[in-house]
């Protein structure tokens, strides 16, 4: 009796052995089939079709709020402007650069983001975040300036510390 009972313990751990490692070997394919594909890159000409979309997005927006200064109003256009100007520049002269990337990221999120937050308050709200906001605005300004000044005078090397200063203040 001890013998048939110690037969069934030993087929049972083997079974259970078995049962495991056929769950292993089954779980593996089918983690590497469930992982998304890898997307292709879009094109440059695609990214800069996306940055334009949300910039003619960010100035819809603003033509459509009567309670956003004019003076306001001036700098985000500009900077419209600018991200207009030397974003095509940067993806053809510079497509792998951390300064391009930067102003991608400016031009088809960060930029529009910024408004439409501060536009989604109250007016009351508006008055308290205005210089906050104030500074923001100016600050992107004073980059895609900058970043404008850099692009055509070909000065590649403030790409880095640009590039650098950018990561760290609007990331």
């Amino acid at each position: 009796m001890t013998m048939i009972i110690a037969t069934l313990f030993i087929i049972a751990i083997i079974g259970f052995a078995i049962y495991k490692k056929n769950t292993k070997v089954r779980k593996t394919p089918l983690k590497e089939s469930a992982s998304p594909a890898p997307q292709p890159e879009k094109s440059p000409d695609q990214t800069y079709t996306d940055i334009l979309k949300s910039l003619l997005s960010l100035n819809i927006l603003l033509r459509k709020d009567k309670d956003l200064s004019n003076e306001m109003t001036e700098k985000i256009e500009a900077i419209i402007d600018d991200l207009m100007v030397i974003t095509p520049a940067m993806i053809e002269r510079y497509p792998g650069d951390t300064l391009t990337y930067e102003i991608k990221k400016i031009g088809k999120n960060h930029l529009l983001k910024t408004v439409k937050e501060y536009l989604d308050l109250s007016l009351e709200s508006r008055e308290k975040q205005q210089d906050i906001f104030k500074k923001t605005i100016e600050s992107l300004h004073d980059v895609s300036n900058r970043s404008r000044d850099i692009v055509e005078k070909n000065e590649t090397a403030e790409f880095k510390t640009m590039a650098n200063f950018l990561a760290g203040k609007f990331s």
